[in-house]
């Protein structure tokens, strides 16, 4: 009898404690403690950051990242199912990362009360683009200046591609002379047309594989010469000014509010 009564405390001590004592030898103390208090939303920033290269921020840029994904995450309601079990490369930094999740953890941005998609890219072409270009639904994204980005090696490119280049990517033989451009105030090609044919500059842009839609086309000979400011779309916030203003001691919150009209940073519960 006391054997049948020993045996059976031992097995109700494995049954309540082995999943226990699995996770802590599977994931650490650590592992078993962000389990218990992370919630899905947390798992759909450090998921959405793993998405992106992001080697090459500091431990601060990497916040403002996990405010930024863990704001759109909630703007789009639990869209985005987490993967717990994704596959990291070994340079991304992970560890850092998600540190940097933890650290932000509940932090997120209201514009004008609700939770919206916030637009960023790598170097403005001086200062960043008026939002309503896309809709007068991302009016708050806000013009910036942005004169530290001028020092950035991603500043001013310069390409060059051959007529047959040109009329390769556009499907059909055209001139630059005969290629209409339309510019917005910060000098972005808003539409490119010829004929009956339009693109949107952000369009050509990417059938010409250039890093920004800030561009000047001149005819040198056989070639064409594409003159490039920026890298990428020129919407919201500019990592590169964004990055520099950390550094001089500028917090998350005014930098949100440098690019976006009403920005307010709260804390989800």
């Amino acid at each position: 009898m006391k054997n049948y009564l020993k045996n059976l405390v031992t097995v109700g001590f494995l049954a309540l404690f082995l999943p226990y004592t699995i996770t802590l030898l599977v994931n650490g103390r650590q592992g078993i403690h962000r389990e218990s208090e992370w919630t899905e939303l947390e798992y759909q920033v450090l998921d959405r950051m793993l998405q992106e290269d992001l080697s090459w921020m500091d431990d601060d840029m990497l916040s403002l990242m996990a405010v930024i994904c863990r704001t759109e995450c909630a703007a789009q309601a639990g869209a985005e199912k987490p993967n717990h079990a994704v596959y990291v490369p070994p340079d991304r930094g992970y560890e850092k990362i998600e540190q940097a999740v933890q650290n932000t953890r509940g932090m997120a941005v209201l514009i004008n009360g609700e939770y919206r998609e916030l637009p960023y890219h790598a170097v403005s072409a001086g200062c960043t683009r008026d939002g309503s270009l896309l809709g007068q639904e991302y009016s708050y994204v806000i013009p910036a200046e942005c004169p530290e980005d001028l020092k950035s090696e991603s500043y001013l490119q310069v390409c060059t591609l051959t007529q047959e280049d040109l009329n390769g990517a556009l499907g059909f033989d055209v001139s630059v002379q005969e290629l209409q451009m339309e510019y917005d105030a910060q000098g972005y090609v808003t539409w490119v047309s010829k004929g009956d044919t339009r693109w949107t500059g952000e369009s050509f842009r990417t059938l010409l594989h250039l890093p920004s839609s800030c561009i000047r086309m001149d005819q040198e000979g056989d070639d064409i010469r594409i003159t490039v400011k920026g890298s990428g779309h020129g919407f919201g916030i500019s990592l590169y000014t964004a990055s520099r203003m950390l550094q001089e001691g500028s917090s998350i919150q005014e930098i949100l509010q440098k690019f976006y009209e009403n920005a307010e940073c709260i804390t989800i519960p």
